[in-house]
């Protein structure tokens, strides 16, 4: 097959469109000026380097010679000495002052030497050019004395760095050995502050980032600028690698020498010809690119404001051919999608659950599904450009408005349709649906939806049927309940009668004291039996509503009393201590004082019933912070875990069934005494838990207090 080129290039147009184009010339113009940007740089770096190392290496040969013409002027001044005591002064004594005047004469001409000193052959110092030193010194076992003991030939010693102690600054000493006749007859001494290197350290530098250092070829540190006073006279950290170098070379440069700090170094060295100290010149690589790093930092944002500007006019050149594209492929697309959307539309209004209908201002049915035909029983071939007038009127002479509004025509029903928006209403149809319509206003119309809601009005209509039954039933109980509970009090109270009499053998002793026992125990029995039947007629009441309180005025310290009187005896056959604490001041209250004292009778016993051998039992009442009266009843027994508590506020309810068995009782008490409470407006608090006792609180409403002018805390809160 033949590819024309024509069809290539034609593929090709269709592939590549405008902004590739753009794009990519966008790319190599940006790319073009970062590469020449970074050569531009990196020239720059590696010249900034070049000349930084001729500065260091220059200055170190300045320096070099510098500090080489001092030493050679320090060792002739020594070598000078010798000739003049041997030539000008032949017979005078080392001691003698002529020596010393010439000794004198000698330092004050020579800017270097800070003193001249002449040691006898045992190392005493015999004379010096001082014109203050009071005190001669003994130098017999410095090494610059030393060192010429084994000398063959007399030559110039350098000593270590030593601090003046007159002056206290640094000093080097430099001696020979001083001759007459061929023979050495003691050591010529001269001091040489550090100073005398520092000072023309400094003036040789040019920047005040340069390093300079003297040091030994052993690595010791003589003199440095600026001067480091911690390192002097020691081994300079700094000296390693170059020692490694000097070795065999006499000069040279590290590029990359790590100083101190770990901070990377450009290093030059030179040994000192004849003279066992070496010249170090560092610079800090940071400090010599700090230009160069501007230089760096303004090309790099001069290519980050060209990159910005290349990509903002690119970005603007594509968004325009994106725009003219859009604008092109959206009219061929919207048409395609209105119809998309106005079929999902259809199709979701089709697929409610609920009718739904838009009318416009004047009338016009604009939208509507078919469930809202359902709905409304309407023609299947409604169209959208049926009026809401028709559609009124078609109801109207069908008769779906029945009775209801006979006298509401359908104008009035038309107009009704816009106003007190939003609306719900509720309407019954022809055939029996119950619909809701919840209608509300929109920009240009109103909007309703309808619901079938026949099946859960039927719903409502049982949930009612089944309530009413309900509350008949439990009518119907307490009512049984009540007239059980009568109709028991009556042979019981003859039982109980009757075994009181027997018991108290008021018609004679038995012969036979197990009648006695049997009559005690029927008595027993009948008055449990009737405190249960007591219970379930008060609960009976209660749930009934038509408990009947007789108010009067109660004072609580009596009540506190004869609960704890009524109780006692029970407690005490337990071994528990019950304790009645009366309230700090006299109070009264109005309520119920039969209701009240069976509130906290059932609460003690309780306490009491429930806590173990040897436990406490405290019955006391106060006065809270609102002034209101509070009865507190507190024990130190089992206690309740939450769900035990929901259990037992039941009517019949027990805490669970291994209490019931070990304790008894019919689960009527804490229902009973929360009804009660709460008959009086009041309210009841229980503090409990498994193992630590219960707190029960009995609060009664401000109204109901009585003698409250001074309120006390309540005492021994649990």
């Amino acid at each position: 097959m033949i590819v024309r080129p024509g069809t290539i290039l034609a593929a090709i147009r269709r592939r590549v469109r405008p902004q590739h184009v753009v794009l990519t010339l966008s790319g190599v113009l940006v790319l073009a000026y970062g590469i020449s940007t970074y050569m531009a740089l990196h020239r720059s770096h590696r010249q900034t380097l070049d000349d930084a190392v001729s500065t260091i290496e220059s200055m170190t040969r300045s320096i070099e010679i510098g500090s080489n013409r001092a030493i050679f002027e320090t060792d002739t001044v020594l070598l000078g000495i010798s000739q003049m005591l041997a030539q000008v002064l032949p017979d005078k004594p080392l001691d003698d002052p002529a020596v010393k005047a010439m000794l004198r004469q000698l330092n004050e001409q020579n800017l270097v030497i800070r003193d001249l000193s002449i040691l006898d052959p045992s190392g005493r110092e015999v004379n010096d050019a001082s014109s203050t030193k009071t005190r001669l010194r003994d130098d017999s076992s410095s090494d610059f004395f030393t060192a010429h003991e084994s000398e063959i030939l007399p030559s110039l010693y350098i000593a270590r760095p030593t601090r003046n102690p007159a002056t206290g600054t640094w000093s080097i000493m430099m001696s020979r050995p001083l001759l007459r006749d061929g023979k050495r007859v003691g050591v010529v001494v001269a001091e040489v502050p550090i100073s005398a290197f520092t000072n023309f350290f400094k003036s040789v530098v040019t920047t005040s980032e340069t390093q300079v250092s003297l040091i030994f070829d052993g690595g010791t540190l003589v003199a440095s600028d600026p001067h480091k006073e911690e390192l002097t006279g020691k081994r300079y950290p700094g000296a390693p690698p170059v020692l490694a170098l000097a070795g065999n070379r006499p000069s040279g440069l590290i590029r990359h020498a790590t100083g101190p700090g770990g901070v990377s170094q450009i290093v030059s060295f030179r040994r000192i010809p004849g003279r066992p100290l070496i010249i170090m010149v560092a610079r800090s690589r940071d400090d010599i690119l700090t230009r160069w790093w501007q230089e760096c930092a303004g090309s790099i944002g001069a290519f980050v404001l060209f990159a910005i500007t290349a990509g903002f006019l690119t970005v603007m050149v594509i968004r325009g051919l994106n725009r003219q594209q859009k604008i092109t492929a959206g009219l061929r697309d919207s048409e395609e999608q209105l119809k998309r959307q106005s079929s999902l539309l259809q199709l979701t209004l089709e697929n409610m659950g609920e009718g739904l209908s838009v009318f416009d201002r004047e009338g016009r049915l604009v939208i509507f599904n078919s469930r809202f035909l359902e709905l409304l029983d309407l023609p299947a071939d409604l169209t959208a450009d049926a009026t809401l007038y028709e559609i009124l009127e078609f109801q109207r002479a069908r008769g779906d408005f029945g009775m209801s509004e006979p006298d509401i025509g359908v104008q009035e029903r038309f107009d009704r349709m816009f106003r007190d928006l939003p609306v719900i209403r509720e309407r019954m149809t022809l055939s029996g649906r119950t619909l809701q319509i919840r209608r509300q206003a929109m920009p240009g119309g109103v909007v309703s939806l309808y619901s079938d809601i026949t099946e859960r009005k039927a719903a409502e209509l049982r949930m009612a049927q089944a309530w009413a039954q309900a509350e008949l039933a439990n009518r119907a109980k307490s009512e049984f309940l009540a007239n059980m509970s009568h109709e028991l009090r009556t042979p019981l109270n003859a039982i109980i009668g009757f075994s009181e009499l027997l018991g108290s053998e008021h018609l004679g002793p038995m012969r036979n004291a197990r009648y006695l026992e049997y009559s005690n125990d029927i008595h027993t029995s009948g008055q449990h039996l009737l405190s249960i039947i007591n219970d379930v007629l008060d609960m009976s009441k209660i749930e009934a509503g038509k408990l009947e309180i007789r108010e009067e005025d109660v004072p609580v310290g009596p009540l506190l009393a004869s609960v704890a009187r009524m109780v006692r005896e029970r407690a005490r056959a337990a071994d528990i201590a019950l304790v009645a604490e009366p309230p700090e001041h006299e109070l009264t209250f109005w309520g119920d004082q039969r209701a009240m004292r069976q509130c906290l009778l059932n609460l003690v016993s309780n306490a009491v019933k429930f806590s173990n051998n040897g436990g406490r039992v405290t019955l006391e009442a106060g006065i809270d912070e609102a002034g209101r009266i509070v009865f507190t009843v507190a024990d130190d027994g089992i206690g309740m875990s939450q769900t035990d508590l929901e259990r037992a506020l039941q009517p019949f309810g027990q805490a669970q069934a291994a209490t019931t068995r070990a304790h008894g009782g019919t689960g009527l008490g804490l229902p009973i005494t929360k009804g009660l409470v709460e008959a009086h407006g009041g309210k009841m608090e229980i503090d409990t838990a498994p193992g630590r006792g219960t707190t029960v609180r009995v609060t009664l409403p401000l109204e109901r207090s009585r003698g409250t002018e001074h309120p006390a805390r309540i005492a021994a809160q649990a």
